[in-house]
C-alpha cells in the first residue's frame, strides 16, 4: 500500500481530475463536479494532513457525491457523508487496518502515522467501519 500524498495525486488524475493550488478564504480544498480540484496547500501543514484532504475530496469523485453551495445543510451532510465513505474504503480498507493492527498498529496515532493520515480521520474511519458497517476488528 502506498501512504504518500503522491499517490492520491496519481488516483485523482486517473479519474480524471484536473488539481489547481490557489489560496482559498475558508477552505483547505474544493472538489467541483466537472473534474476540477482546487487545494489551498499552505493550510496543509504536514503530509499526513494534505494527503487526508486529498482522501477526502477524492471521495468525492469515487462517489459521484456533489452538491451545490446554497444546498439545504441535510443535503451536504448527506453527500459529505457518502463522500467519507467512499475515501475510508479506498484508502483505509478493511484488511489494511487488520493487517496493521496484526502489526502492532493498534492506537489511532499509531495507524495515523502508519497510513499517513490525520488522526481524527482514523478514528472517525474507524467509527464508519464498527458502528457503521459492523466490522470487529477484534475477531
Amino acid at each position: 500500500m502506498n501512504t504518500s500524498v503522491g499517490a492520491i495525486y496519481n488516483d485523482l488524475q486517473g479519474l480524471g481530475v484536473d488539481v489547481a493550488e490557489l489560496k482559498l478564504k475558508a477552505n483547505t480544498a474544493i472538489a467541483f463536479m466537472d473534474n476540477f480540484l482546487v487545494i489551498d496547500r499552505s493550510r496543509c501543514k504536514t503530509a499526513a494532513k494534505e494527503r487526508t484532504v486529498l482522501a477526502h475530496e477524492a471521495g468525492h469523485y469515487l462517489s459521484g457525491a456533489f452538491y451545490l453551495a446554497y444546498s439545504p445543510y441535510e443535503i451536504k451532510e448527506q453527500v459529505e457523508n457518502k463522500a467519507f465513505a467512499a475515501s475510508v474504503e479506498k484508502y483505509l480498507p478493511v484488511d489494511d487496518l487488520r493487517h496493521a493492527m496484526a502489526c502492532g498498529f493498534t492506537e489511532p496515532w499509531q495507524l495515523a502515522e502508519y497510513f499517513n493520515l490525520d488522526e481524527d480521520y482514523i478514528k472517525e474511519a474507524l467509527h464508519y467501519w464498527t458502528e457503521c458497517r459492523g466490522v470487529d476488528f477484534n475477531s
